[in-house]
């Protein structure tokens, strides 16, 4: 268990109110994970979707990236696909980044939307079933073609939990709200210390930049509204504990009901 004599030497570079601040939220993210349902409580029998959206969603620093590729290991062992939604994505492709590597890399443009890694793909406004902002700054949009495509098969879906729950809950582009043809998981750190700790420590040799400060700040915030939102929801919690990343891959699954 991340302990706060862990997480002090990590917030050197931080003013004293933004000490606190931080310090603060770790205890509101502990209140929110106490609401928030766990597999435990999950049916254990749930009832298998033909086709739908299987979808995976975390606080910043829960682990997400690492956790899915167990997830994508036992879909594999059990002889099982799940093609992926991939978003477009108007951002600037970091270094490391790619051609759906998250995102479909995207440059818009008066008629729709120009992929920067593929000359040869265009997406026209038409053809998108939605748009929105996962964070200030970061447009994303969802192509009607996948959505069309999970009427008919099961497809994997990642993004930010109001976005989801839209999509449960609203007609759009003429496909009705998916309701009980999706399913949420949300992933968690397993404490508030251990959530902050995470976030922090992913590039502690960054910390001195304010710029970088800046965004760590947000992410902790726009985390915690996310996952009020996922507690009044009551969306079930799967807990990613260091070291035992592929239990909550198989908790995922169950609550995808695979």
């Amino acid at each position: 268990m991340t302990t706060l004599d862990e997480i002090r030497p990590l917030l050197l570079s931080f003013s004293q109110e933004e000490k606190e601040k931080i310090l603060s939220q770790a205890e509101k993210y502990d209140q929110l994970l106490a609401k928030l349902p766990k597999v435990a409580d999950f049916e254990k029998e749930t009832r298998k979707l033909d086709a739908g959206i299987l979808a995976l969603n975390g606080a910043s620093g829960a682990g997400q990236s690492y956790v899915m590729k167990r997830v994508e290991n036992l879909l594999e062992e059990r002889a099982l696909e799940l093609p992926r939604i991939y978003l477009l994505g108007t951002r600037d492709a970091r270094p490391d980044e790619g051609h759906k590597a998250p995102y479909i890399f995207v440059k818009e443009t008066e008629k729709g939307f120009q992929d920067i890694h593929k000359a040869e793909s265009f997406y026209s406004h038409e053809e998108i079933y939605y748009r929105y902002q996962s964070r200030p700054g970061a447009d994303n949009a969802i192509l009607l073609a996948d959505m069309q495509a999970a009427t008919q098969e099961k497809m994997y879906l990642e993004t930010v939990i109001p976005t989801l729950l839209h999509l449960k809950e609203n007609e759009i582009a003429g496909i009705p709200a998916w309701g009980d043809k999706m399913r949420i998981a949300y992933l968690a750190a397993p404490s508030g210390n251990e959530w902050v700790f995470r976030l922090l420590n992913r590039e502690p040799e960054r910390l001195s930049e304010a710029k970088f400060r800046a965004t760590l700040l947000g992410r902790f915030s726009s985390s915690l509204s996310d996952m009020e939102i996922a507690a009044e929801k009551k969306i079930v919690c799967v807990l990613n504990h260091y070291g035992l990343a592929e239990q909550a891959a198989q908790e995922i699954l169950q609550v995808w009901g695979v």
